[in-house]
């Protein structure tokens, strides 16, 4: 499934980097299975992996932001974020992926994840029980100084008042707008953690966001808590929501929680 996951990453880069200047990325298309808008580069994408995935036949059901759950009467799930970052993408800043994982039930039974920069071709991959890799070397977490700490923040506008006493907390803070590719440059090392709190439960994150680049972090030696502390687990269902801690070190949770 590994060589799968990332076959069709590589299918959404080539499909994406092929549009032409006249294709509208940002136009609106409609309201996604998620309930969110769907833009034009979503629903491309999308349908990119679920043409591939009724030519191959795989035998997975499927969950995306934009298409929902497509029960194919299979025993696994591929979760799909065909578009991480959309923002970024209209913007023309160079953060964005396509979120590709495999599962049962729900986050915390997901066997295989990878997360695909679709700009300049960062591949992270991961598999329960056997590590993570960047662009095929294995990585891992950092060790981290409580008293210098770098974490990466949700600033959206519906970041909640405590986001603040975090930003404080740390010695340097970054909103890069792609929660899959920030993940795992927690994964890397690059970052200590990641932390997001809306003061919304529509806008919080989505098992779809998340479903890769949680295992990347977890194989990679980090975890991922919801914000009272316990390790975060969602149904594979586009109505669950939630707030999140993600770290590499657990004196991390300790100081920011």
């Amino acid at each position: 499934m590994r060589e799968t996951l990332i076959t069709i990453s590589r299918l959404v880069r080539d499909a994406v980097r092929d549009l032409p200047p006249s294709f509208d990325r940002g136009l609106v298309l409609g309201t996604g299975a998620d309930g969110t808008p769907t833009s034009n580069i979503d629903r491309f994408a999308e349908n990119v992996i679920l043409e591939y995935v009724k030519e191959s036949d795989l035998p997975l059901n499927v969950l995306s932001e934009e298409a929902g759950a497509l029960d194919r009467g299979r025993g696994r799930t591929l979760v799909i974020d065909p578009i991480d970052g959309t923002h970024n993408s209209l913007l023309g800043i160079p953060m964005y992926s396509v979120s590709l994982a495999v599962g049962r039930s729900s986050l915390n039974d997901i066997e295989t994840g990878v997360v695909l920069n679709l700009v300049n071709d960062d591949l992270f991959v991961a598999e329960k029980g056997r590590g993570a890799t960047f662009n095929g070397r294995p990585i891992k977490v950092r060790q981290a100084d409580p008293e210098k700490c770098e974490v990466l923040v949700y600033m959206g506008h519906h970041a909640a008042v405590e986001t603040m006493d975090v930003v404080r907390r740390s010695a340097r803070t970054r909103a890069m707008g792609c929660a899959s590719l920030e993940m795992c440059m927690v994964a890397q090392g690059k970052f200590d953690a990641h932390y997001m709190n809306c003061d919304l439960y529509e806008k919080s994150i989505r098992v779809v966001d998340i479903a890769a680049s949680a295992l990347v972090l977890r194989e990679a030696g980090g975890e991922l808590v919801d914000l009272r502390g316990e390790k975060l687990d969602m149904p594979l269902d586009l109505a669950a929501r939630s707030n999140f801690l993600a770290y590499g070190d657990v004196r991390m949770k300790e100081v920011l929680l």
